[in-house]
């Protein structure tokens, strides 16, 4: 560690405790005695009060995420002040955030900056993020570097879930519900209990069918003019889909609980989900065009845009591919997404005595995502190619770790991961032929003409990491403790490319030459924490900590000849100061915790639209380093005056912003005024931006929200539990090159649930809505030329010059999350 970085650690760190000193912070866990209930996680990988453990963390028990109907990890961010999800395209899957530490990439082949944990299984691919769940029984969040005790891919956070296991007794529950704004139906089933004494089962399902919350008006439209004879329609395929994303989701888990001495346990999770979607495969929505959306060649009667009102509202118009002239188009040229996971986990847990525990950890994950999009979102032709992808991904995973629980001094965690991996991203560019007649018009030369595809690329990622890990606790004082730890991590990747164009076009299928098909690290991750509980209830902590992200390969579109495919490790470093506290009886419940960070070679987007060359997608850089720091605040607390009724808060100041970065990539028509003035080869244009000093993406300076929850007795021996949450979120760029108009307005969030209860909780009858402002909002942008459709850039050129070209400044789209939702919901409990 650097003098340099002790002094700006030691510096930040002492101010956002001060500025902590002044602030509450909250978790809920309700109670019915009046006094909050302990909460128990497994931040350490051993099971221990939330209130002693030196990690800053919110825990969300099932209930109070089913009360709010949320069935997915995104709507956790709504109760996690400082996280922030937002969709990519294609078999990206979800990108996250916590305090401005995210993954920046819409890579399927990059490891997710934040850490998906379920049922002691971790999950690195965005896609995991997707999966829809159900019969959770509780989920940490823990905020910060997690590289100690969760591995290769966690310097910005761990989302941990545990699903619920098979009780004592037998549970058989029912469920119906219905969405308005989406038209969402929803049908749930649990079985659950004992088969003996020792083994019991459970089987959790889950089926909805919904129309969309989007609708989409375009309609094919022959180009007006001297030309419609000629053109036509440019290859447009009809809409069938009136309402996008149209989505159909099946989801099964079954769980085995074998316990068949005191000492022996096994845990057996099997799952799989379905989810089928019409209409749109990932398209974004246009929400700025500061030149209107008419096309350079408006003369001819072409217009690609036309029938777009470039706002964020619940419209957007987009046509399908005609399989007649686009070769190669997946599902008849209609946009869509396919994805299939299977994963399961076996955790085995032996007993050696009462103070010395074995548990062996094996998980496996399969994941097939297929997709089409249109990028240039033409709305009334049809668009000159299209984005699609087909992934297979699969993962093995074996942790092996010796946990002591000893009275006295010492205790010690020992423990070793391995993960065999591969990932098969097959990127094709169909295009579409219709347009070659129409380039034949504007350039005589031909120079332009499309060939079947502009690039159909294999690509596959083989990923092999072996790490071990360890830590001691020592109880310097009855009240004092000092951990000691550290993760070793080595991982080696590889990775071959086949063009297959040829399958189209009679050229050789060959491999690509790539300037770099292997790479690989090997590195340390140290972690220091001291823990002093003056009291039972009260915790003072401070921790140091370092993790690491692996670098991989971009598998978006073809290779590019002459440009590096790989990019490097991202590393992190820094600490936190928390206070914890049980207050009056317990009733009140406070927490605060301050943190600075050091970013290093941070993985950040590049956008690459161009057709020609046959590189079409992203591109992954890495960032020189960033620097964060903030305070996290929390605050639960049960009025002793009115029974039932728990308040909860949280809030998160957030400072991340890039602290050297001078070479990042300039947005598409963004001139030398506007900040495209870095001119790396001399030739008097700019090639890049300085963004040293600028916001990290998705990285609000305050977030926070408020809430309660109330439950009474009303007649007849029923129940009524009343609960309400609103999120803030101040704004934030959501655009890896930080275009004005890619940053998200501040918002709120407003969610309430009202449900009477039958006797014994037999029946539960709710009507849940969240977002209740209906606002739309976004976490990723992709500025381009969309009024001349991609394929004509050199139409808005003047990137990095004083004056733009013909086509004027570029338009913007956003991938919009859908707004408001409001359930109608009725569960039946047979016992």
């Amino acid at each position: 560690m650097t003098n340099n970085f002790t002094a700006n650690f030691s510096k930040k760190l002492l101010v956002t405790a001060v500025a902590a000193s002044f602030m509450l912070e909250a978790a809920p866990s309700m109670s019915q005695s009046g006094q909050l209930e302990e909460v128990l996680v497994t931040a350490r990988k051993r099971v221990e009060s939330i209130l002693t453990v030196p990690v800053t963390a919110s825990v969300f028990s099932g209930e109070t995420l089913d009360e709010f109907a949320i069935n997915d990890v995104k709507g956790i961010a709504n109760l996690t002040p400082g996280l922030n999800f937002a969709s990519g395209p294609l078999s990206s899957g979800v990108l996250v955030s916590m305090r401005g530490i995210g993954t920046g990439s819409n890579n399927p082949a990059v490891d997710q900056s934040i850490a998906l944990v379920v049922d002691g299984m971790q999950f690195t691919q965005g896609l995991a993020f997707k999966s829809a769940n159900m019969d959770m029984a509780n989920v940490e969040v823990l905020k910060g570097p997690q590289a100690l005790f969760f591995g290769k891919a966690a310097p910005g956070g761990v989302i941990s879930i545990t699903t619920k296991d098979p009780g004592s007794e037998p549970e058989v529950m029912l469920r119906g519900g219905y969405e308005f704004e989406a038209e969402e139906k929803l049908a749930e089933l649990v079985l659950s209990g004992p088969v003996s004494d020792t083994l019991g089962l459970r089987l959790a399902a889950r089926y909805s069918d919904k129309d969309g919350y989007f609708t989409n008006n375009a309609v094919p439209t022959p180009v007006e003019g001297p030309f419609t004879a000629l053109l036509g329609d440019l290859g447009a395929g009809p809409v069938t889909d009136k309402h996008f994303p149209a989505t159909e989701t099946v989801l099964v888990r079954g769980t085995a609980l074998w316990e068949p001495t005191d000492k022996l346990s096994a845990r057996l999770k099997l799952n799989y989900e379905s989810e089928d979607t019409s209409g749109a495969g990932g398209e974004p929505q246009l929400v700025d065009c500061p030149d209107g959306t008419q096309s350079v060649f408006a003369p001819l009667g072409v217009n690609f845009i036309n029938q777009d009102n470039c706002k964020l509202d619940k419209k957007q118009n987009f046509v399908y591919f005609n399989p007649d002239v686009t070769p190669g188009v997946y599902n008849g040229g209609k946009q869509y997404g396919q994805l299939d996971q299977y994963y399961a986990s076996l955790e085995l847990n032996y007993d050696f005595d009462n103070d010395l525990t074995l548990s062996s950890v094996t998980g496996y994950y399969d994941v097939n995502h297929e997709s089409l999009i249109n990028p240039s979102l033409s709305t009334g032709v049809g668009g000159p190619f299209g984005i699609q992808g087909k992934l297979d991904r699969y993962d093995f995973t074996q942790e092996l770790r010796l946990t002591s629980d000893y009275s006295g001094d010492w205790n010690f965690i020992l423990g070793m991961f391995y993960q065999d991996g591969q990932t098969n991203f097959l990127s094709g560019l169909p295009a579409n032929q219709a347009y070659n007649t129409f380039i034949g018009i504007i350039d005589p030369t031909g120079s332009r003409l499309l060939p079947p595809v502009l690039a159909w690329a294999d690509h596959t990622v083989d990923a092999e990491t072996l790490s071990a890990f360890g830590q001691v606790l020592w109880n310097i004082t009855s009240d004092l403790e000092l951990g000691l730890g550290a993760r070793w991590t080595d991982e080696q990747r590889d990775h071959d490319a086949i063009n297959r164009m040829g399958k189209f076009t009679g050229a050789p299928i060959v491999p690509f030459d790539l300037i770099t098909d292997s790479i690989s690290s090997d590195h340390w991750s140290p972690e220091v924490s001291l823990t002093w509980t003056p009291t039972d209830d009260i915790t003072v902590y401070g921790n140091v900590k370092q993790a690491y992200k692996s670098g991989s390969f971009d598998v978006g579109g073809a290779p590019t000849p002459g440009v590096d495919s790989s990019f490097a490790d991202e590393k992190i470093t820094g600490g936190e100061l928390g206070f914890k506290s049980r207050l009056l009886d317990s009733s009140l419940a406070i927490n605060a915790a301050a943190y600075y960070y050091e970013y290093d070679d941070m993985q950040v987007e590049e956008r690459v639209f161009d057709p020609r060359g046959g590189a079409v997608g992203v591109r992954t850089a890495n960032a020189a380093s960033s620097e964060i720091y903030g305070v996290d605040l929390d605050l639960s607390y049960i009025p002793g005056g009115i029974d039932g009724l728990t308040l909860f808060a949280a809030l998160n100041w957030n400072s991340a912003e890039y602290k050297d970065f001078p070479n990042a990539a300039c947005w598409p028509g963004q001139l030398w005024g506007e900040g495209c003035n870095v001119d790396l080869n001399g030739d008097g244009v700019g090639d890049a931006q300085d963004l040293s000093g600028g916001d990290l993406l998705r990285a609000p300076e305050w977030m926070g929200n408020i809430g309660f929850r109330y439950e009474t007795s009303v007649f007849d021996g029923m129940g009524l539990r009343i609960s309400a949450n609103t999120s803030y979120s101040d704004s934030y760029s959501a655009s890896s090159t930080n275009i004005p108009s890619g940053y998200q307005d501040s918002y709120t969030k407003s969610s309430a649930a009202i449900a009477l209860i039958g006797g014994d909780e037999r029946w539960v009858l709710e009507l849940i809505g969240d977002n209740l402002e209906d606002e739309l909002t976004y976490g990723g942008c992709a500025p381009q030329g969309y009024a001349d459709t991609l394929l004509f850039g050199q139409e808005i050129a003047g990137t990095g010059t004083v004056a733009g070209g013909p086509g004027g400044k570029p338009e913007n789209a956003c991938f919009v999350e859908p707004g408001r939702s409001v359930w109608l919901r009725l569960t039946w409990n047979f016992f």
